[in-house]
């Protein structure tokens, strides 16, 4: 385990956030759900693998993909419902490709098929504690250099909910409270899915910002999802769009 790694050093800050997450909740049917998911998401991929390459692989993207979807998912949803939403995020990373890439974020794909197809809930936890995933997200996305994405979605998102704030008469500073970190630092980031060039990540990044908030004012559930999936359709457009 190469613990310079920014994979390794992510499913290290997901097992401790989850692990405090549920020592702060006592929620065991959150951890039973979490276990579940990543044993899936482990055996999903070791065994695509080893029959389109003849070795068992341990990936580290197979645990980060189960811890999030344990995370996200509520915990009262069937085990077997978790390990379907597992099994079609691994899948998706398989199959659904483009040029040696996959097209969509695999956690945020199994998640969305389960949502929509099997009527599963989510529950997001610890999505906004801010002063734990900021620090962790802010150094991940340097290490990845995704910063531009992660700035030109606050922007968007300050503009449009700041201005809608301003209409209703709430106070602006109100929107950091009902930003999800947990999607915005973990899951819009994830580097196979997301653009390389520099406007690329400030299109991705103010255009995912500007999806959601037109998702959530038309009421639809799982914006966030939604607008991830959306863009991750148009990454090898924008990856083609010269800018550094």
């Amino acid at each position: 385990m190469n613990i310079k790694s920014i994979k390794v050093q992510l499913g290290i800050f997901l097992l401790l956030f989850s692990a405090y997450i549920a020592f702060l909740e006592k929620d065991i049917r959150f951890l039973s759900g979490l276990c579940v998911s990543v044993i899936v998401s482990i055996l999903a991929d070791s065994i695509i693998s080893y029959l389109k390459k003849k070795e068992f692989v341990l990936g580290e993207s197979s645990i980060i993909t189960g811890l999030i979807i344990g995370c996200v998912l509520s915990g009262s949803e069937k085990w077997g419902l978790i390990a379907l939403a597992a099994l079609f995020a691994i899948v998706s990373k398989h199959i659904i490709r483009f040029r040696g890439r996959h097209f969509f974020n695999p956690a945020a794909f199994g998640i969305l098929v389960s949502v929509f197809l099997l009527g599963a809930s989510t529950e997001w936890k610890g999505a906004y504690l801010w002063y734990i995933i900021a620090p962790f997200g802010i150094y991940a996305s340097f290490k990845i250099k995704k910063l531009e994405l992660i700035v030109s979605y606050f922007i968007a998102s300050f503009i449009l909910f700041g201005g809608q704030a301003v209409i209703q008469a709430v106070p602006i500073l109100n929107i950091l409270g009902y930003l999800n970190y947990f999607f915005i630092f973990i899951m819009l980031v994830e580097p196979m899915t997301t653009p390389m060039t520099k406007s690329g990540k400030i299109i991705f990044g103010s255009g995912a910002g500007a999806l959601i908030f037109i998702l959530y004012a038309l009421g639809i559930k799982e914006s966030e999802l939604l607008a991830l999936a959306c863009f991750n359709l148009f990454t090898p457009l924008l990856n083609k769009r010269r800018g550094k």
